[in-house]
């Protein structure tokens, strides 16, 4: 490998380094935005979600269409993926799950897959799905998700799918996240109580409230307005994921960049070295036979 080559190939390194190092800061940035508007979304979401605790007889009782238990006839299952690459090993996690829950899922009765994000419209293309939704990937504002958020209450509400699970990717840390399952519809006491603060869950005493107009109505009124909010904190949740996914990605991919480029500084210094040598012993050479 001449010299020439060498510094080409440093040069081209140099610049996927400064590439990856400023997608890293990029994302980091998002990342930071997402996370903040996610955790404060989720305070809402829990302070609904122990609304509906304090109705726990009503909803015992499944006094409510959206906790009501229909003939199942057709499924609508929802995958969020990204709309850009670049991240990891987040994309195929999510899909690869899905993926084997829904050899399960199919077992209940006929599938309709609605894949949100490009990436998993990319993926589920052979199964023709008749929805997806897509440039969902920098969502910050509940205006953003209410549009998937009312398709997903109107179609439950017109009986055309008698449940609706959303896979997505669940946030912990900027170093840990996990793909998982919800049962939006029809709402379950579980899929509430996940959003319960952990010092209500301690609580966990039972009372009676006396409930006007009636329990069927003012469940009415609230479950919608919290299936909106944890559709878009679990949006929010699958963002924040695919932004810190992307960059560990890219920190690893400018570790790496760094690396190679310190090889080959140390291969074009030898040869730099092995032609400067080669150099003077031609010189000498050449001195020699003139003298």
């Amino acid at each position: 490998m001449d010299l020439r080559e060498i510094k080409g190939k440093i040069g081209s390194v140099k610049n996927i380094s400064e590439l990856t190092s400023a997608l890293e800061t990029f994302s980091a940035l998002k990342m930071r935005k997402t996370q903040k508007r996610f955790l404060d979304s989720k305070s809402f979401a829990q302070n609904m979600a122990n609304m509906l605790k304090r109705l726990e007889k009503a909803l015992r009782e499944k006094k409510s269409i959206y906790l009501e238990e229909r003939p199942l006839k057709k499924i609508l299952v929802c995958v969020v993926a990204s709309d850009r690459g670049f991240c990891g090993s987040f994309n195929s996690s999510i899909l690869k799950f899905a993926d084997r829950s829904l050899k399960e899922i199919r077992n209940q009765g006929e599938v309709e897959i609605m894949p949100i994000g490009k990436k998993a419209i990319s993926h589920y293309k052979k199964e023709n799905p008749l929805y997806s939704f897509s440039g969902i990937g920098d969502y910050w504002k509940f205006s953003e998700t209410k549009e998937i958020s009312d398709f997903l209450i109107k179609a439950f509400l017109e009986d055309k799918y008698q449940k609706i699970y959303l896979f997505y990717t669940h946030f912990f840390s900027s170093f840990s996240q996990k793909a998982s399952l919800i049962q939006l519809f029809p709402l379950t006491q579980e899929t509430i109580a996940n959003f319960l603060k952990e010092e209500d869950k301690k609580e966990n005493k039972e009372q009676d409230y006396l409930l006007e107009p009636s329990p069927e109505t003012i469940l009415n009124q609230i479950i919608p307005t919290l299936i909106e909010y944890l559709v878009y904190q679990f949006i929010l949740s699958a963002n924040t994921s695919e932004h810190s996914a992307r960059m560990l990605a890219m920190r690893s991919a400018s570790d790496n960049a760094r690396g190679l480029l310190g090889e080959l500084k140390l291969v074009y210094n030898k040869a730099r070295q092995e032609q400067i040598t080669s150099e003077v012993c031609e010189i000498s050479s050449t001195k020699e036979a003139m003298g």
